[in-house]
């Protein structure tokens, strides 16, 4: 009796017959353009998962999806790292990031040398996250704040590291402040353009913060910071206490600390 291999003999399916040192083939899908994985890292069809996607993330390629989803698990992590985590060729990368950036999903921003995405407040909603900002109308600014607090709170030097931390009665707040283990707290001034330095140095006069570091973009700004406050006319106590930083010097250092 000639039975086919998609035919049943007494209702039992029949498989073909393969050697038994040999493992049998899986026919796994690939992750293509016509099919994407799932929360459960399925390989699953785009038409099926687009009927039960929130609409941000309907028709986007598989590679943006997981490199959204990369970016809210690390938030923090720079573009180079990324690429290598995610084991994909910088040029598929380079695709995905460009129509992440054209949809509105994410946006490049550069400390230093240094590149970071920035996912806009929407990606969080497709992906059922809560959104960290504290500010949605400055979302770089925000995020920086948020950069800051997760590199300091790994410093073992520091007992905490608090953002957005009020300032007195006067509705004033710090962008960042730490606490020592013996209890001198300092505050960080999120810094990405030369505006508004002298008054966010103002602020702090008559405080009890043993340093205030303004935290800035680049070296470049840090100077340009620098020679703001030095020559603003600022009270000398209060000059006596600035400090200043670049991105890249607080990155190293934790780099250093291997706590990064």
């Amino acid at each position: 009796m000639n039975i086919k291999n998609d035919e049943t003999f007494a209702k039992f399916p029949i498989k073909p017959w393969h050697p038994l040192t040999e493992l049998p083939e899986h026919n796994k899908p690939a992750v293509t353009e016509n099919n994407v994985v799932d929360n459960a890292g399925t390989v699953v069809a785009a038409t099926t998962v687009n009927q039960v996607l929130p609409p941000a993330r309907q028709g986007l390629s598989a590679v943006l999806i997981r490199l959204l989803w990369d970016i809210l698990c690390y938030l923090y992590c720079t573009v180079s790292v990324r690429i290598k985590r995610l084991g994909i060729s910088a040029r598929a990368f380079e695709q995905a990031k460009i129509e992440g950036c054209e949809k509105k999903l994410i946006f490049e921003s550069a400390a230093g040398q240094v590149v970071y995405l920035i996912p806009y407040p929407v990606t969080f909603e497709a992906f059922n996250m809560p959104c960290p900002y504290s500010n949605l109308a400055t979302i770089e600014h925000s995020y920086y704040i948020g950069w800051g607090c997760f590199l300091l709170g790994k410093n073992p030097r520091y007992r905490s590291a608090d953002p957005q931390a009020k300032l007195g009665t006067h509705g004033c707040a710090s962008d960042i402040v730490t606490v020592a283990h013996n209890g001198v707290r300092e505050a960080w001034e999120v810094t990405l353009s030369t505006t508004n330095i002298l008054a966010n140095a103002s602020k702090y006069e008559n405080t009890d913060f043993a340093r205030i570091i303004f935290l800035c973009r680049d070296y470049r700004l840090r100077e340009a910071v620098k020679a703001c406050c030095r020559e603003g006319g600022l009270n000398p106590d209060l000059l006596a206490k600035l400090d200043y930083q670049h991105f890249s010097q607080l990155l190293q250092r934790q780099r250093r600390l291997s706590l990064y």
